[in-house]
């Protein structure tokens, strides 16, 4: 017992690390960008393509990792990590700046299935607590990252050297991870790894939702008639709500029940966006309903893998649905806004975040029969 108290241990600390890492080197991009164009001479199109890489690479590492099977990938998945970074950081030529975003993407998609997936076998009840701290740790690193980025000269070759060193050791720690359960599946998980679609699309749609109200949130506030200064603060207040929101999940999610706490979230969330579409203080409105919509993803993940199962595939599966909610929101949302009027998309995200509250509500009902029937 000592031993596998031991090994999960050393689980819970190279998950924590590599997560922080991971939210560094995310935010990072960003303000790297302007001095990858200085760096090798690019416009603003081209240099972005480092950020759409990190993108597309995450979601080849989620494919990969679920045609893989269920082998333990997880020590693949952190040295994606590291070896991104430092291409990241050698800075070598254009093309392998962004061989590194792609292969650093692929590492951070397979490593948030893995993991997350992970501290939920291990731990079992004390699991979806971990998973909401890891992912608000993730938030802690991403907001962080850019004011060491700026206490570092903007020197990205540094960053990036640093995020590459730091990912060692999560690295090594990675070689005394306990084994994974994949291997011993009963015929209950057989069954119970059956995909749920509708399961999949309300965690597709709250990361839609997420990524619409972090990169369209202030673009809805400057059409209302705010100004610059306003909607940057609101848009860092909204961060700091949404992390407040996963840490709270880590404190009570392993007494409350996900399904629930994630049907609050889409209401939640809906009822302050509501406010912020009539223009009830929506720089603070809009702000705190980061801190409802900072659970769905926690909670998604922890539902899911309750409906269709633990393994490394299934949290693959649920990576995925929420990688295309966050690309496709918005991009379908942000063709609506400018055609919108002032204020009105925020309507729009809380009417469908309150339909998809309503779907959740079914899905819950159904499970509930589903469980009752089985045990009849």
């Amino acid at each position: 017992m000592n031993n596998v108290n031991r090994k999960n241990g050393l689980l819970l600390a190279g998950s924590i690390i590599a997560f922080i890492l991971m939210g560094a080197g995310q935010s990072l991009m960003g303000p790297s960008l302007p001095e990858f164009r200085t760096a090798f001479k690019l416009s603003v199109a081209s240099a972005s393509m480092a950020v759409t890489a990190q993108w597309v690479g995450a979601l080849i590492g989620v494919v990969a990792l679920f045609l893989a099977g269920k082998r333990d990938w997880t020590r693949v998945a952190f040295g994606l990590l590291i070896i991104g970074a430092g291409l990241m950081a050698l800075q070598l030529s254009w093309i392998l700046t962004l061989i590194g975003s792609l292969t650093f993407g692929a590492g951070y998609g397979a490593s948030l299935a893995l993991v997350n997936s992970r501290l939920m076998q291990s731990f079992e009840k004390a699991g979806p607590s971990l998973v909401s701290l890891v992912n608000a740790l993730f938030g802690g690193g991403a907001i962080v990252a850019p004011l060491v980025f700026v206490a570092l000269a903007r020197n990205p070759e540094l960053c990036f050297g640093i995020l590459a060193a730091g990912l060692v050791l999560p690295f090594l720690l990675s070689f005394f991870f306990p084994r994974t359960h994949s291997e011993q599946t009963t015929a209950q998980e057989i069954h119970r790894g059956k995909i749920s679609f509708p399961t999949l699309f309300i965690g597709a749609s709250g990361t839609a939702i997420e990524a619409c109200l972090i990169g369209l949130g202030p673009v809805i506030l400057l059409g209302g008639g705010y100004s610059d200064n306003a909607a940057a603060s609101a848009l860092s207040l909204f961060f700091v709500f949404f992390l407040s929101g996963r840490i709270t999940l880590s404190l009570v999610g392993q007494r409350l029940p996900a399904a629930p706490m994630l049907i609050a979230g889409f209401t939640g969330g809906a009822l302050l966006l509501v406010c912020a579409g009539f223009n009830i203080a929506p720089t603070l409105t809009y702000p705190l309903a980061g801190f409802f919509i900072g659970s769905l993803f926690p909670n998604f993940f922890v539902f899911g893998s309750y409906r269709m199962g633990k393994d490394a595939r299934t949290g693959s599966i649920i990576v995925m649905a929420a990688l295309a909610g966050g690309v496709t929101g918005p991009l379908i949302v942000g063709q609506l806004v400018t055609a919108m009027p002032p204020l009105m998309p925020f309507w729009l995200l809380a009417a469908y975040s309150g339909l998809i509250a309503l779907c959740g509500l079914y899905v819950l009902r159904e499970s509930a029969l589903s469980r009752a029937s089985s045990v009849s």
